[in-house]
């Protein structure tokens, strides 16, 4: 085309430059403008406002203000749709400031037009970046200006507000709408469905779908996933079930989503047979099983040490055309570990980086907890060295695997080592790590040690929790030092936690088997959760 004499018009390069973008081409088209810009065409607004989505779709918006610039250069003034696209590539590159500085100059200066796709994209855009407040503030505003929210505008806000666990302030608004002559659509519901959801809330959720019902608003296939998804994590599959053969006689079918809920469903639950004829039957309707499908039933697999039919399925992946994400080979890597196969679990960890993946904080916490927990701790303590070498972010809880990996192997120095040494690597010592400690020191009938580290932790402003009074309390009981337990029990109660079932079963086991089994007893009557008390007595 640039060849051409005479040279197209601005319009033929406007649609040429329409399609790369639909094709999703950026790069291609940002070219193109600078080429049309070169050879003389004499561009006009709709030019330059593809330009400026281009760069903003490429995440270079401050290019996409370069143009802009052009706008004035060449006597054009930029409308509504100019500015929100810049709006939207701001939001883009999560600089959220910027872009409520640039929408409050557009109201301010009368830059454009504000219309309700302007309000939305910013709306849209405080939505995504968790300014639930903001959000709210501007609908207010536009409830008492010219431009009136419309049902896309409340939509945002429930689905934001119930995202966010304020399902009460999304039915407040929910109820307002009816005044404000907004009809809910099913997407208005579907938010407050999955917010209630959320919150298993389904006596709610009931009423809501019944409303639906009532006012000929039909649930569609993402109303009727959130319900199985949130029946699934709850535990109540066979309920799942139900709504799925509910959606069929609803004439909406089932999409890979709804099976991939029912089969996660059935693998938390360890019932492997009916996730598998799930996944099975998911062909013989026309459903490819995808990346995700693999990856939760691999991963049933490996919770149920079933790991040669996670491998198979592994294995069968490529075969279907699909690649193993991240996800997938930690849901196997963390099998394999678990299964007593590390040989097999670190030639996999060469494959995913062969694969071009970049091990992320789960790769690495399988890898160290998987050699420890098989007792190749110094095979973990060199790879964590490796990683430090490499200069990699290392995380607090790379050292409290291998600490509690050191202290499980009765390596007491050179965990205390370790954990001595954090301050110095720039991590901070948090609960968790002192309560590794803490409880390795126990594990070893080091009690002095634990008390003189629970002291430390105090000193680092750091406040002892259910989990470190319970293994001190454990730590003296099975080393018969049952008055220094009773005293951190009364210390752990008045500090508003309770003995765990692990405590009170170290408690009952102890009764009978030594002269000291009034004091436990009385530790019993005294500390032990309610419930537990009446079982003992009776």
């Amino acid at each position: 085309m640039a060849e051409t004499r005479p040279l197209p018009s601005v319009n033929q390069f406007n649609q040429l430059l329409s399609r790369v973008v639909n094709l999703k081409q950026y790069p291609v088209a940002i070219r193109l403008f600078k080429d049309v810009c070169r050879i003389g065409v004499s561009v006009n607004e709709y030019t330059m406002t593809i330009a400026i989505n281009s760069f903003c779709l490429s995440s270079r918006v401050d290019y996409g203000f370069s143009v802009l610039a052009l706008f004035f250069k060449r006597c054009f003034v930029p409308n509504s749709v100019t500015f929100n696209t810049l709006l939207k590539g701001l939001f883009r590159e999560d600089r959220v400031t910027e872009a409520q500085e640039l929408f409050r100059k557009i109201v301010r200066e009368g830059l454009c037009d504000l219309d309700v796709v302007t309000y939305g994209t910013v709306i849209d855009g405080l939505c995504k970046a968790g300014n639930t407040a903001v959000a709210v503030e501007l609908l207010r505003v536009m409830e008492k200006g010219e431009c009136k929210p419309n049902i896309h505008i409340y939509t945002m806000i429930i689905d934001c507000l119930c995202k966010n666990g304020m399902i009460d302030s999304a039915l407040k608004l929910f109820d307002e709408m009816p005044e404000k002559s907004i009809t809910p659509d099913v997407f208005t519901y579907s938010a407050l469905v999955h917010g209630l959801c959320d919150l298993s809330r389904w006596r709610e959720v009931k009423m809501l779908l019944k409303e639906m019902s009532d006012c000929k608003i039909y649930p569609n296939v993402v109303t009727f996933n959130t319900v199985v998804d949130a029946l699934c994590k709850e535990g109540l599959v066979d309920e799942a079930d139900d709504v799925v053969h509910i959606m069929k006689q609803k004439n909406v079918v089932p999409n890979v989503v709804s099976y991939n809920a029912l089969m996660d469903g059935y693998c938390l639950q360890g019932r492997m047979n009916e996730a598998r004829n799930i996944f099975d039957s998911m062909s013989s309707k026309n459903i490819a099983p995808n990346v995700r499908s693999y990856t939760i039933l691999i991963n049933g697999y490996c919770k149920k040490t079933m790991t040669d039919d996670a491998v198979h399925l592994f294995r069968e992946m490529p075969n279907r055309g699909l690649k193993p994400n991240l996800v997938t080979y930690n849901s196997l890597l963390h099998g394999l570990f678990r299964g007593g196969r590390c040989s097999c679990a670190l030639k996999l960890f060469d494959e995913l980086q062969a694969a071009g993946l970049k091990p992320d904080f789960y790769t690495y916490c399988n890898l160290l907890d998987g050699l420890c927990s098989n007792g190749d701790v110094e095979e973990a303590l060199s790879l964590l060295n490796a990683l430090e070498n490499k200069g990699e972010h290392l995380h607090i809880g790379y050292y409290g695997i291998i600490i509690d990996g050191l202290c499980k192997a009765k390596k007491l120095d050179a965990a205390r080592d370790i954990f001595n040494d954090l301050p110095c690597k720039g991590l901070k010592r948090n609960v968790v790590i002192y309560n590794i400690m803490i409880n390795g020191c126990c594990q070893n009938e080091l009690l002095e040690e634990a008390k003189d580290i629970l002291l430390k932790m105090e000193r680092d402003s750091l406040s002892p929790d259910g989990v470190t009074y319970n293994c001190i309390v454990q730590g003296n009981l099975k080393s018969g030092k049952y008055e220094d337990a009773a005293q951190f029990l009364e210390e752990m109660v008045s500090k508003g936690f309770s003995p765990d079932s692990s405590t009170f079963s170290l408690m009952l086991d102890l009764l009978g088997t030594n002269e000291h089994e009034p004091t436990i007893f009385k530790m019993i009557q005294t500390f032990a959760p309610t419930s537990l008390k009446t079982k003992t007595m009776s």
